[in-house]
């Protein structure tokens, strides 16, 4: 497993500092689903979900929704979602994103077979079961602020075909 360590002051928008910009779209690959998009446009093929109009998503709408009923397939998933009630009220009014659990489970279904997610937070549990971790980013955002944690997995099954087949098959 690959580890990064990147030191960065601390930044409202996530992908605004050009070391953690750089560094994320050196990562993907593909169609790119930026999740929670906020204000920053990346340098890929990229198709923005956000709350806010503001930022001009593809999407705009809540997240959950938006991985519950498109039809839509992506290679690389990028979940950069607010990490605590601070950073919601910060960015979106205080509206916050709910179970970050269902929005995972979904996920598995629009990522393409061999697809990545890259996840940014203050942990770094990142998807679980049916992905490998294949790095970890260490942001130093300095002072008193904490430390960002980004995991990139790639995805090695499908949950759900897998759940499937054992029903049927037991």
């Amino acid at each position: 497993m690959k580890f990064t360590y990147l030191e960065q002051p601390p930044n409202k928008w996530t992908f605004e500092p050009p070391k953690v910009k750089r560094w994320v779209e050196s990562r993907c690959k593909g169609k790119v689903l930026n999740l929670f998009a906020g204000k920053t446009r990346l340098m890929v093929k990229e198709f923005r979900v956000d709350v806010s109009k503001e930022f001009n998503p593809d999407f705009c709408g809540d997240a959950f929704e938006f991985v519950k009923t498109t039809d839509l397939k992506f290679d690389t998933i990028i979940l950069d979602p607010p990490y605590n009630l601070r950073k919601s009220r910060e960015k979106y009014q205080g509206r916050y994103i709910g179970s970050f659990t269902k929005i995972k489970k979904e996920l598995v279904r629009i990522l393409n077979p061999g697809g990545r997610v890259i996840t940014f937070g203050y942990n770094s549990n990142g998807m679980g079961r049916g992905f490998e971790k294949t790095e970890i980013c260490l942001i130093n955002c300095k002072g008193d602020h904490q430390d960002i944690i980004v995991t990139v997995e790639d995805k090695t099954s499908d949950l759900r075909q897998n759940t499937i087949k054992k029903k049927v098959d037991g």
